[in-house]
């Protein structure tokens, strides 16, 4: 193998290792809460990850929307948004 081949060589194994480890930033993870035009207690959780590309908005993916009536005699409490602390995957 000559030199200049195992150069492209070792250029494309640590780009495909750079890419498969996830060299990016991580994502930040929400739960948010709200009630509903018909009284219901609604939760979901959703992914926010900041732009990458000339207009550098932030990214969101909503997932797992669950809306329930509360129990008889109770109302929904106010509006929350909590950010979730991820550690490293195990």
């Amino acid at each position: 193998m000559t030199r200049r081949r195992a150069w492209a060589w070792c250029a494309v194994v640590g780009v495909a290792v750079l890419t498969l480890t996830g060299c990016a930033t991580d994502d930040e993870i929400f739960v948010s809460n709200f009630t509903d035009a018909h009284g219901r207690a609604c939760t979901f959780v959703y992914t926010a990850r900041a732009g990458e590309g000339w207009n550098s908005s932030t990214d969101v993916d909503v997932s797992q929307l669950d809306c329930e009536y509360p129990p008889a005699g109770r109302t929904p409490g106010p509006p929350r948004t909590e950010h979730l602390e991820t550690g490293p995957s195990e």
